[in-house]
């Protein structure tokens, strides 16, 4: 009997360890805000001081994180945007890469003790810190996990991005630019750090794990279609995925897994109201070096039949210049899910 109950015991012990999910850190979504239905009160800090209008006006789905904000179709990340293959679009004008150019002015550019990406830059802990937040409430929650972090300076918008000069308009063709990709950037006077390149590229020319900094076009050709990329992280940095629609009638979900557990689901964001997105701090993986990752891209729902159902995928990581410890207690709030 006793060695019954000891076979029985292990087995019970194995399943939930089999069950147990993996908590890879907190994370905000485009649905996680939605469920506030604009209501803050739970917010914390509280967000008072927004500028001329009302904080809650900000999360009305017509203001900044909906249909007409600036991750919407027509905004800056869009087919409207710099970036593209249409004429209207700097990067179609642009030569084809050369190493020798690009690393010229890469040099003359990331060698200057005040580029933008140095610690005198938008990434620098006063700026994130103090001069961000000093300006009004609105500005404290450009921070990540904030209620407009997906805005902020580690976002899809700053300088980590594609649009910033890590991207196809930095010195850098990163147009259709396989593999991983880095460059050395001059930090402080005595420090040089390696931050990640924004390849660009389209969904039949990815072939392999892409790393924490990339934008895919991707288009869904049948409604029960799902669309997938791997790609890895490394720990303690925020992590934010963006779901951009290049027609505002379409309306994508996305879904984070681990790769290394295909049922095991990290995060989801399928609102209507808002632009998809996930943020995620990314505290712990697993005790791995990186984290391996998928993105799902489904359609939800289409309103318009006439145009290609297509869409941008962008992962932006804050790489290692943020401390996820020093900010546990930055945010709280019911719009932020906890392990």
């Amino acid at each position: 009997m006793e060695s019954i109950y000891l076979l029985l015991v292990s087995v019970s012990i194995f399943q939930i360890s089999l069950t147990t999910k993996t908590c890879y850190g907190p994370y905000v979504t485009a649905s996680s805000l939605e469920a506030l239905h604009q209501d803050i009160d739970l917010v914390e800090p509280y967000p008072v001081d927004c500028g001329g209008l009302s904080c809650e006006f900000y999360l009305s789905p017509s203001s900044a994180l909906g249909s007409h904000g600036p991750l919407s179709a027509y905004g800056p990340l869009g087919v409207m945007g710099p970036i593209g293959y249409h004429a209207w679009n700097p990067t179609a004008w642009k030569f084809p890469s050369n190493e020798i150019i690009d690393w010229t002015t890469s040099n003359m550019l990331f060698g200057l003790s005040n580029n933008p990406l140095s610690s005198a830059g938008p990434l620098s802990s006063e700026s994130y810190h103090t001069t961000l937040p000093s300006i009004n409430d609105f500005g404290k929650h450009l921070q990540a996990l904030g209620l407009w972090g997906i805005l902020g300076p580690l976002g899809p918008l700053g300088a980590l991005g594609p649009l910033g000069a890590l991207g196809p308009t930095g010195p850098h063709n990163t147009m259709n630019l396989e593999n991983h990709n880095t460059v050395h950037v001059k930090w402080s006077t005595n420090e040089i750090r390696d931050f990640d390149l924004v390849e660009v590229l389209d969904e039949s020319h990815v072939g392999e794990e892409l790393d924490c900094s990339f934008m895919i076009f991707g288009k869904i050709s049948v409604s029960d279609e799902t669309d997938n990329y791997n790609f890895n992280c490394k720990p303690n940095q925020f992590v934010t995925i963006t779901l951009v629609p290049e027609h505002s009638l379409d309306y994508f979900n996305m879904t984070l897994f681990s790769n290394t557990n295909s049922a095991e689901k990290i995060a989801s964001s399928d609102s209507m109201k808002y632009v998809n997105f996930i943020q995620l701090g990314l505290v712990n993986n697993n005790n791995n070096n990186n984290g391996s990752f998928r993105i799902d891209v489904s359609l939800h729902e289409m309103h318009q039949f006439i145009l290609a159902h297509s869409y941008r995928l962008i992962v932006t990581g804050s790489q290692d210049i943020i401390d996820l410890k020093q900010e546990e207690n930055n945010f709280k709030g019911p719009h932020i899910i906890n392990c």
